[in-house]
Formats: C-alpha cells, sequence, structure tokens
C-alpha cells in the first residue's frame, strides 16, 4: 500500500522490529493501532523473534565495542542487518497472510551500535550522538512495505538525549485511567516508564536505571561459557559480594544522578573486566560475580523507582518487561527490596514481555506516518521543542 492511501485509513496493522542492546535477535511484534477523533486504541495481535547467526552478532558485539572501525565494514554491516530484518519481517508477513492477517506498514528501529548522550567533543562543542543499524531501505525492498526507522535522530537533534525514546509509545499502550503503573524493562540496559493514573502523556516518567542483561551475559560468557544466564538460575547459586556491589554502585551513573541515558559504553566489556579481575584478587567464584551484578540490577531500579512509590500510593504494582523478566533473580530482587509491591510480568497487561519494545515501534511508526508527534520531555530535550520522531521509506515500485 502507498504513502497516500495509508493516510487516508484510520486503522493500521503496524509491525515493529527492535533489536536490544544485547544484540541477540529481532523482536517482530504487531500492533493495530486505530484513530477515532482524538482517541488513539492500540491492541497487541501477534509476535515472534528470530535469532540473529551468531557471525552477524559477532559483528555487531564489535562494531559496538570497537573504538574504531573501517567505514567501508561499517556500511557493509548496516546493509546485512537490514537485509537480516528484511527476511524475518517477510517471513512473518508469509506467516500472518495463512491467518487472513494483513501489514500496512513496517516500523523498525534497527540496531542500537552506539549511544553517546553529551559525549562527543568536536571544535570545542559537545554534541549528542547515537547510531541504529539495519538498513531501512533494505526492510522496505525485502517487504514491499512503507517502512518508518530512525525514531532516536529527531530528537537529538532536537538537543535531547535520544533516550528514553519508547515514553509516548508506552503511555499508549500500558497507560490507565484508573491504576497508576510502573514499568521496568530490562532489556540490555534496564530502565522504567511511570504512568500515572489518567495522567497525560507529558506526566510520563521515565529513564535508564543502570545495566540489565548485557553486563549479567558478558560475564556468564566469560566465566562459564554460556550465552548467558538462562531464569538467573547461575546468579541464584552465588552470594552478593558487599564489597563488589559497594564499589560498583559508586559508578558515575549511579552517584551523580543526571544522566537520563546509558549504555554498552557504561555496563559493558570494560566493566565486566574489572569485575573479573575483582573476582580474582579476592577468590570470589564466579556465580558470586554473576550475583554481585544481577543485584546492582536490581539495586539500579529500586533506587530509581523507591521516589515514585512514596509519592504514589495508588501505585502498587510493577511490571517487568524485556529479557530479563524471565530472570528469577531479578524478579525476587525486587520483590524483597520492594516489599509494598506486587511485582509481576507485563503478560498481565496483554502483551509478551519479550515484545513491549517492538510493540512500542510499531505504535511510533503509526505517529510518524500521520505527523503526531509522541516525543517527551524525558530525554532532556527542551518541552516546547516536538520533533516528529522517524523517517519514512518508501518501498520499490
Amino acid at each position: 500500500m502507498n504513502l497516500a492511501r495509508l493516510h487516508t485509513r484510520k486503522r493500521l496493522a503496524v509491525l515493529g522490529l527492535n533489536s536490544g542492546t544485547s544484540a541477540d535477535g529481532v523482536d517482530l511484534a504487531l500492533v493495530a493501532v486505530t484513530r477515532s477523533g482524538r482517541t488513539v486504541r492500540t491492541d497487541f495481535v501477534a509476535g515472534t523473534e528470530k535469532k540473529y547467526p551468531p557471525m552477524l552478532r559477532e559483528q555487531l558485539l564489535a562494531c559496538a565495542t570497537a573504538d574504531t572501525m573501517e567505514f567501508d565494514a561499517l556500511l557493509a554491516l548496516d546493509a546485512e542487518v537490514g537485509e537480516f530484518m528484511g527476511a524475518a519481517a517477510k517471513r512473518f508477513l508469509a506467516q500472518l497472510k495463512r491467518k487472513n492477517q494483513s501489514v500496512d506498514l513496517i516500523a523498525s528501529h534497527g540496531q542500537t551500535v552506539r549511544h553517546l548522550p553529551h559525549r562527543i567533543t568536536v571544535a570545542g562543542q559537545q554534541r549528542s550522538a547515537t547510531l541504529q543499524l539495519g538498513s531501512p531501505e533494505r526492510i522496505a525492498t525485502a517487504t514491499g512495505r512503507v517502512t518508518v526507522a530512525d525514531f532516536r535522530q529527531a530528537d537529538t537533534a532536537a538537543g535531547g538525549e535520544g533516550a528514553p525514546i519508547t515514553v509516548g509509545a508506552m503511555h499508549r499502550l500500558t497507560g490507565d485511567r484508573r491504576e497508576s503503573r510502573l514499568i521496568v524493562n530490562i532489556g540490555g540496559i534496564a530502565n522504567f516508564f511511570y504512568l500515572p493514573a489518567g495522567a497525560e502523556p507529558k506526566h510520563v516518567k521515565a529513564a535508564d536505571c543502570g545495566p540489565g542483561n548485557t553486563l549479567s551475559d558478558l560475564l556468564t560468557e566469560r566465566l562459564c561459557s554460556r550465552p548467558y544466564d538462562k531464569n538467573g538460575a547461575l546468579a541464584r547459586k552465588g552470594t552478593v559480594s558487599k564489597r563488589l556491589l559497594s564499589l560498583l554502585l559508586a559508578h558515575p551513573f549511579f552517584t551523580r544522578r543526571t544522566d537520563i541515558s546509558t549504555g554498552r559504553e557504561s555496563f559493558g566489556d570494560e566493566l565486566a573486566d574489572w569485575i573479573i579481575s575483582f573476582g580474582e584478587e579476592f577468590s570470589l567464584q564466579p556465580v558470586d560475580l554473576l550475583a554481585t551484578a544481577a543485584q546492582l540490577t536490581v539495586e539500579g531500579v529500586v533506587a530509581a523507582v523507591q521516589p515514585l512509590l512514596a509519592n504514589d500510593r495508588r501505585l502498587t504494582k510493577l511490571y517487568l518487561t524485556g529479557g530479563g523478566a524471565r530472570n528469577r533473580f531479578f524478579a525476587s530482587g525486587l520483590q524483597t527490596r520492594l516489599p509494598g509491591v506486587t511485582v509481576a510480568p507485563i503478560d498481565h497487561l496483554g502483551i509478551p514481555s519479550g515484545l513491549v519494545e517492538a510493540a512500542a515501534y510499531a505504535v511510533m511508526g503509526e505517529a510518524c506516518l500521520r505527523g503526531d508527534s509522541l516525543a517527551s520531555a524525558a530525554t532532556g530535550r527542551p518541552a516546547k521543542v516536538r520533533p516528529i520522531l522517524g523517517r519514512i521509506v518508501q518501498p520499490p515500485l
């Protein structure tokens, strides 16, 4: 369906694509977005995931951690990721068609390989910058669908950090008139969304909390030769090192409390190396290091959400989403540290926990097409500037 016809439809079926900081694969979520006057309704329809081939994942992780990279290699990787995402979407479209479900629009966040809020200094001036790979032109070509991508760029251009970028979409997906809701997403990085009961989008609060799965995955791979700690089983066997935890909590992200967003640059390979060295020096077992790193995730979330819980008595539930929602260490740790709150997976709200971010990008893709700004001042951008998030790519005729 061409761009002109999409604009005339009140209901659009949008397929959101997302790959998180852990770079383990692509999540795909189909969301129906229906407009009636000023009312926007979102309904999760279906979803799936597609793992990256080992070689492609290795390339992405190398790109995300490298100080420099050959320009030709970067361009080739962007094209390869776009082709992979396009092929994954095309296969899912075929499955949906057999069930008589159509897709009108694709919305792809791509794969973040570098996120640098206020860290680049060029010619004496600071610039925030972020880079996502996965050529939307390749996705549009593979699927034959109009594709929206590069959601963070307009926010950074307007003075924001480009994260948390899904605040407005999360409000549409999970906001409620009667119930205040606290959504904690534990992906590669942990972040929260606070949606007061009946609140307008401008009253939603969101920020990164600290490390999520990325740090745990790195340590599990290096110490236990496993790609990740399934269900937090290894961490649950360990004992948290109070000394190591106190040193980790002295990280500038926790002590300054001025950064809205963070990434692999702060909680990636360099920190994992330091943790392993500490463990060797003080004869800590691998499971103890995993338990301590997992507890760091818990403490980061607790520090971020405790002020919200203290100020809103209607906030009695914490909904977990992201890959970390299946980690029993995280869930039990949060329940222990927040005894007055019920910790539950976001599946209770009708969206699979692993597909929430992909669903959010589907909502953002529809908003971009309509010229509807879902930008939030939570990114640090001046509130009076409301950029349209995303850029539109049309498929070949």
